[in-house]
C-alpha cells in the first residue's frame, strides 16, 4: 500500500476542497489572513469539534472547549508536563494551607488585567468560584468542598473547605475554575448568587466572547464549522506568539493529515496509532505523542448473586493472572499505551510500575482449583465501542482467548454504549470492559471512584473494602507528599489483593504537526497549552 500520494494524485473532491479552502482564506474566513495578519501569524488546527456545547468556563465540560477556555482563562495554579503531579503558580504566586487542611489562603499576582482592561482582584476569584458552584452545571462538582470564599483584600483570597482535602490545589488547576471578569459577566446578566442556576443569562454571550485574563480571547464560534481566538493585548505574561488561532471542524483524521501535508493547516489533532505509524518519517508532518490519563479496565462483579464464581476473590485474582498484559500493550496496541498496576494512572503520586501484576497461567489455574473450579467455568464479557483509544472488539477477543487458556469460557456480549452503561451503573454487569477519564490530576479522585466504599465503581461492582476506604480518607487529609504516596500504594495493593478491577490500558495520544510548529506538548487534560506554541 502506498502511504504517501503526490500532490496530483489526490481525489478530485480533495483538490476541489483545496480550492475552496484557498478562496475562504483569501476572504478572511476559516483562519485566512485578516486584519493585517499574515499566514505566518495564524495557527490553524484541524480537529473534530462537534463535542463543543459551550464556551462558558463555568459550564465547560467537553474536551474541545477546555482547550479554548484554558487559553482564555487563567486559573490560580496549573500543572504542566512532564511532571503533572507538581502544582505550579499561575494567578496565585503563593499559598498557605491551614494546619487542619480546611483553609487555603492565596496571594494573587500583581498587575493582572482581564482582556477588557479591568483589573483582576480577589473579588473576581470569589465571583468565579461561587458562580461555578451555584450554576449547578456539569463542572460544578469542582466546588463541592467549598464552604466559603473570603475576600481579604484585592490581592488575597481565602477559600474555606467543609472538610480537609489536600487534592483541592489540583482541583484549582482544572479549566472550569478559571477566573472570570466579574464586571463584564455581570454586565451580560451573569451572577454568582445562590439562584444562579435559574437566573444567570451570561452563557449566550460567553459562547461567542471571553472574559478572562489568558493569552488569547475568543472571537467567534460556529458550531461544527470553526472557533477563532486572537491574541490578548492585555495579557500579563509573555506575549502570545500567534496573532490568531483557528480551529477548523474536520471529522476525518485522514483528511486532517492530508491538510497538514498540503500546508492548509498546521496541526491535525485526531490521529490514532495507525495513522501516526503511517506518517512517521514523512518530512511534511511530525508526530507528537503523549500519555493520556485515560484508562481502560476490566471490571468484575464481587456479587455472588450476579456470579457465584466471580463473587469469590480467588477467581477474580485468577483472571488477573491469566491476562497477557504484554500481549495487549505490545501486540494489540503496538506500544501505543502503557499500564499502571492499579486504577491510578502513571504520572500521578504513588504509582509504581514495579507493582504491576504479570501473567502467570500456572498461578491462575492453581487459584481456580483452590476456589473449586479446576475445570474452569462459563461467564460473559460485556463491551461497547468507543473505549477511550482501545479497539473494543479486539480487546474483548484477546481477554476471551487469555481466559480460555485457564479453562474459563467467555461469551462475548457486545452492547450499545448506552445499554452497557445502564446495566453497569445499575450494578448488573458480570464482567465488563469500560473506561475512565480524569477530571483533574491528583490520585484522590481515582481512589475515591475505584477503591472507596460507595465510590462509583465499587458500587457498580458490589465491592467493599473498608481498609481501602480508610486509606483513601486518610490520604485525602495527609499533606506530606511522601506519606500520601505510600498511602496510595497501599490502596492500589488492596485492589490487587481482591481484584474487582484489572487495569489494562493507559493509552497514548497522537497529534500530527507541521515541522514549522514548535513547542507542541500533549497535555493529559486540555490536550495542548496554546500559549506554548510558536512557528
Amino acid at each position: 500500500m502506498c502511504l504517501f500520494r503526490s500532490p496530483g494524485s489526490y481525489p478530485r473532491r480533495l483538490r476541489i476542497a483545496g480550492v475552496v479552502l484557498a478562496l475562504l482564506a483569501t476572504a478572511g474566513l476559516w483562519g485566512g489572513p485578516a486584519h493585517g495578519q499574515s499566514r505566518q501569524e495564524i495557527l490553524i488546527i484541524a480537529r473534530n469539534i462537534d463535542d463543543m456545547v459551550t464556551n462558558d468556563p463555568s459550564r465547560t465540560y467537553e474536551w474541545t472547549s477546555q482547550i479554548l477556555d484554558q487559553a482564555a482563562y487563567d486559573t490560580l495554579v496549573t500543572v504542566e508536563p512532564p511532571d503533572v503531579s507538581k502544582i505550579k503558580p499561575k494567578l496565585a504566586t503563593k499559598w498557605e494551607i491551614s494546619p487542619d487542611g480546611t483553609t487555603y489562603t492565596f496571594t494573587l499576582r500583581l498587575g493582572v488585567k482581564f482582556s477588557s482592561g479591568n483589573p483582576l482582584t480577589a473579588r473576581d476569584v470569589k465571583f468565579s468560584f461561587m458562580r461555578l458552584k451555584n450554576l449547578k452545571d456539569n463542572p460544578s462538582f469542582f466546588m463541592d468542598d467549598v464552604k466559603d470564599v473570603v475576600v481579604v483584600n484585592d490581592t488575597t483570597v481565602k477559600v474555606v473547605l467543609s472538610a480537609p482535602n489536600v487534592s483541592f490545589l489540583a482541583v484549582l488547576a482544572a479549566v472550569p475554575t478559571g477566573v472570570i471578569d466579574s464586571k463584564t459577566v455581570m454586565a451580560h446578566a451573569g451572577t454568582d448568587a445562590g439562584n444562579a442556576k435559574d437566573v444567570d443569562k451570561a452563557t449566550e454571550w460567553l459562547n461567542q466572547n471571553s472574559a478572562g485574563s489568558g493569552p488569547y480571547v475568543l472571537k467567534s464560534w460556529t458550531k461544527n464549522v470553526e472557533a477563532v481566538m486572537e491574541r490578548n493585548p492585555n495579557y500579563w505574561g509573555a506575549r502570545a506568539k500567534f496573532a490568531r488561532i483557528v480551529f477548523r471542524h474536520v471529522k476525518s483524521a485522514s483528511t486532517q493529515r492530508e491538510m497538514v501535508e498540503r500546508g492548509d493547516v498546521d496541526v491535525a489533532m485526531d490521529f490514532d496509532p495507525d495513522l501516526a505509524a503511517a506518517v512517521r518519517g514523512n518530512p511534511k508532518i511530525k508526530v507528537v505523542e503523549g500519555l493520556t490519563m485515560n484508562q481502560v479496565y476490566l471490571g468484575m462483579t464481587a456479587s455472588k448473586e450476579n456470579s457465584k464464581e466471580l463473587g469469590d476473590k480467588r477467581v477474580r485474582q485468577a483472571i488477573s493472572y491469566a491476562i497477557d498484559h504484554d500481549g495487549i500493550i505490545q501486540g494489540l496496541m503496538r506500544g501505543a499505551a502503557e499500564r499502571p498496576p492499579g486504577m491510578i494512572p502513571l504520572g500521578l503520586l504513588g504509582v509504581d510500575k514495579g507493582m504491576n501484576r504479570k501473567q502467570d497461567v500456572a498461578k491462575a489455574k492453581a487459584l481456580l482449583k483452590e476456589a473449586g473450579y479446576p475445570g474452569g467455568f462459563t461467564t460473559k464479557l460485556t463491551y461497547y465501542q468507543g473505549l477511550l483509544g482501545a479497539p473494543a472488539e479486539a480487546l474483548a477477543a484477546k481477554i476471551q482467548s487469555d481466559l480460555a487458556a485457564v479453562g474459563i469460557q467467555v461469551t462475548l456480549d457486545p452492547k450499545e454504549r448506552t445499554v452497557a452503561f445502564s446495566e453497569y451503573r445499575g450494578g448488573k454487569s458480570v464482567m465488563i470492559l469500560s473506561g475512565w477519564s480524569p477530571d483533574f490530576l491528583d490520585p484522590d479522585p481515582y481512589a475515591d471512584a475505584f477503591y472507596k466504599v460507595g465510590g462509583v465503581v465499587p458500587k457498580r461492582l458490589h465491592w467493599e473494602n473498608p481498609r481501602a476506604t480508610d486509606l483513601t480518607l486518610t490520604a485525602r487529609k495527609e499533606q506530606d507528599p511522601a506519606k500520601r504516596a505510600a498511602l496510595y500504594r497501599e490502596i492500589q495493593q488492596a485492589g490487587l489483593d481482591e481484584s474487582p478491577h484489572v487495569m489494562l490500558i493507559q493509552p497514548k495520544n497522537y497529534v500530527g504537526v507541521s515541522p514549522a510548529i514548535k513547542g507542541y506538548v500533549i497535555h493529559p487534560i486540555w490536550f495542548v497549552s496554546l500559549q506554548n506554541l510558536s512557528r
